[in-house]
């Protein structure tokens, strides 16, 4: 009897110490759960086929500025006093925007390359304000006014030495010439630089006999001088204004 219960009592420790099978299911079957999403999150990026995230399309760069004319002259005040200067026409399609006075046909694409030098290369910059036939005349050339004036904060805006470069508002008023010309065209967005010149240069009066040299040879300087409201009196010191 005493041999009978030492074996049985062996066989119930042997019983004791085995750990239940329910037991080690648990953490067996999470570390195999846990291969399985692995291996799932990393299948698509194994098979070659898979074409993977689309990726985002880049913003679109705003749109390079056109500058139709690049006109440079130079002009004698009464005192033979030599103003160099430079026309600079944007194109149609950043003309103004018809009864606006803040915005071109373009999304803002006034301030390129070129221009930012020029005008930082400039001692003066004249930005011309123009407003097409449509409408009255006296709304129309306090259109072009507002125009000169906004295309002056624009032009200020990257004007790096205010001491250096003067800015100023010039209006040339409603368009009257001949009924063919294009409605964009009559409201050109207009930008005159000077290069370095003689102190004391009278401003109106070198400018305007600078444009006059060149008039036959480009229309839109002969627009300015003789098909608008204030063709005769928007290059006088009274009407320039500086900003």
């Amino acid at each position: 009897m005493p041999d009978a219960n030492k074996h049985g009592n062996k066989h119930e420790l042997k019983a004791a110490s085995r750990p239940p099978l329910f037991c080690t299911i648990p953490s067996s079957f999470s570390l195999i759960l846990c291969a399985l999403l692995c291996g799932l999150m990393t299948l698509p990026f194994c098979y070659p086929g898979y074409p993977g995230p689309t990726p985002k399309p880049a913003a679109a760069a705003p749109p390079a500025v056109q500058i139709e004319a690049r006109i440079r002259t130079e002009g004698l005040d009464k005192h033979n006093r030599a103003l160099p200067f430079t026309v600079y026409v944007l194109s149609q399609d950043v003309s103004w925007k018809l009864k606006s006075t803040e915005d071109l046909e373009g999304e803002h694409p006034l301030l390129s390359p070129e221009l930012v030098a020029a005008v930082n290369r400039a001692r003066e910059v004249f930005c011309v304000g123009t407003a097409s036939y449509e409408g009255a005349a006296r709304t129309e050339e306090e259109r072009a006014a507002r125009r000169a004036g906004e295309l002056a904060r624009w032009i200020g805006a990257i004007v790096q030495d205010a001491q250096k470069t003067r800015l100023f508002a010039v209006n040339a008023g409603q368009y009257r010439g001949p009924a063919e010309a294009q409605s964009a065209d009559q409201r050109r967005a207009i930008i005159i630089a000077t290069q370095e010149h003689a102190d004391g240069v009278d401003l109106g009066d070198a400018l305007y006999a600078g444009l006059k040299s060149i008039q036959e040879g480009h229309p839109i300087v002969y627009g300015l001088l003789h098909h608008y409201s204030k063709s005769n009196e928007w290059l006088k010191d009274s009407n320039i204004l500086e900003q």
